[in-house]
């Protein structure tokens, strides 16, 4: 055999060698680029809830003591549109609590009464669904819960 025939076969093996290593190496690749958009995705939901909280602790914040016993309301309306025009899907007001302290908002009564304004969310997410191989008790991915809060100064 010349060294040409050699030659064309090493390089003939050489190439399925490179497409077995290809097709280990894309596979790992693509569960690295799917992790990526997956922890994005809950950073992103996590921005999104923090800063809704704000928009209504300060709106909490700044309501006169009157019409603080029903702002609490309102105060969820705005966290839950906030966080529906940032693309947060499922969000409800059902998610969102507001709370004054030391003294319930409802009861406070002096402006002595309320010294802080805060809103909690708690918000229930599934991470990994672009993994279907990873399941537990049949569903794809596990589920976390993003909670974000503001603890604001009562104002007036």
């Amino acid at each position: 055999m010349d060294s040409l025939a050699i030659g064309k076969a090493a390089r003939q093996r050489q190439g399925g060698v490179a497409a077995v290593e290809f097709a280990l190496l894309v596979f790992l690749m693509l569960l690295i680029c799917a992790g990526i958009v997956e922890f994005g995705r809950a950073v992103w939901h996590y921005d999104a809830l923090a800063k809704a909280t704000r928009d209504g602790a300060r709106y909490m914040s700044t309501i006169s003591m009157p019409a603080l016993a029903t702002a609490s309301a309102t105060a969820e309306d705005l966290v839950v549109t906030a966080a529906t025009a940032a693309g947060v899907p499922n969000f409800t007001a059902a998610d969102v609590t507001v709370t004054c302290a030391p003294t319930a908002c409802a009861s406070a009564a002096a402006p002595g009464n309320v010294t802080r304004v805060i809103v909690d969310v708690s918000y229930s997410m599934t991470l990994g669904i672009w993994f279907p191989f990873i399941s537990r008790d049949g569903k794809s991915g596990f589920d976390i819960t993003l909670t974000p809060h503001t603890t604001m100064p009562y104002m007036r």
